[in-house]
């Protein structure tokens, strides 16, 4: 188990994490998530032994940070910056050789790990080309494959769909799944909802350094009653785009010269009253469609667009 106790961080008078409770049992795959600034990175980072907690304990499998930093530290694999973590010049090989001479590892006691990695994460073509010329998913593999090389129990991932192509974000799936057991923690940050709920068992979201939500993935499915529309429309100032999400529930984002507006409701005919607003302030609609219900609706149901403020909750989580 992995254990968050009490746990904050102050930056002086900035509370980035503040008692955050929180028990993630072996068997996890955890979407751990949240907006920009809420505290996600902060919160990795004192788990990694990277940023001390201001008040709190963390334990990994009953093994306190606090009161035995390096056996904690044993337990723990991170990729906190996808392909950053590992050397361009050197090869998977070579990388995964470092990183274990750094934890005391000789290379002949990983040899038969390293092949297993290669094998599992499709690298065994490239296991001799350097890391610089391999593309940004393999380079993302090696990165994993590195953190895993001293076999931890509990293993984080910082974004590792970014800037992968759809092939790559389906091979990385893949791999997470290949690689969870019942005995490992896998938590994953990621701006990438649809990868998160396809693959998580387990979702947390942070705002403002608070804990707002812990639920089995299953909790998504009571909330199939809902009613999700896709608004498109003419480009929206960033001003009426405050004003909507003042106002509604919405998810925003630009795409292909138009406004994607995205609104989840319990009724059908609530829908009325955002379209009569737009009407209202003479917005040129090009389409509306009704969409399957995501987590994405969740996420923003509780995390308010770009004020960061908590919407108005459209449905009980």
């Amino acid at each position: 188990m992995l254990k968050y106790t009490e746990v904050s961080k102050a930056f002086g008078e900035l509370v980035a994490v503040n008692k955050l409770n929180l028990n993630v049992e072996a068997g996890t795959i955890l979407g751990f998530l949240g907006p920009n600034g809420a505290g996600k990175t902060t919160t990795i980072k004192m788990s990694c032994g990277l940023v001390k907690p201001t008040y709190g304990d963390i334990e990994a499998f009953g093994i306190s940070i606090s009161k035995s930093r390096k056996k904690y530290i044993k337990n723990i694999g991170a990729v906190l910056e996808g392909n950053r973590n590992i050397y361009w010049r050197l090869t998977p090989i070579e990388n995964m050789e470092y990183f274990a001479g750094l934890r005391g590892i000789s290379r002949k006691k990983i040899r038969e790990k390293m092949d297993e990695y290669l094998e599992i994460f499709n690298l065994k073509e490239k296991r001799n080309v350097e890391c610089g010329k391999l593309s940004r998913g393999m380079q993302q593999k090696v990165a994993i494959c590195c953190a895993m090389i001293h076999e931890p129990r509990i293993l984080f991932l910082d974004e590792p769909t970014l800037g992968l192509d759809v092939e790559s974000v389906d091979s990385m799936e893949n791999i997470i799944k290949k690689i969870i057991s019942k005995d490992r923690i896998i938590i994953i940050t990621s701006h990438d909802l649809k990868f998160v709920s396809d693959l998580c068992n387990r979702i947390t979201i942070i705002h403002k350094g608070v804990l707002v939500l812990d639920k089995d993935i299953s909790f998504l499915e009571s909330y199939s009653d809902n009613i999700t529309y896709i608004i498109e429309t003419q480009v929206l100032q960033q001003e009426i785009k405050n004003d909507i999400h003042k106002n509604f529930p919405v998810y925003i984002e630009d795409n292909n010269n138009k406004t994607q507006i995205r609104i989840t409701l319990k009724e059908d005919n609530e829908i009325l009253e955002i379209l009569n607003y737009l009407k209202e302030i003479s917005i040129k609609l090009f389409n509306i469609r009704k969409v399957n219900f995501e987590l994405k609706d969740v996420f923003m149901d509780i995390i308010k667009g770009d004020n960061g403020e908590y919407a108005r909750s459209n449905f009980d989580i």
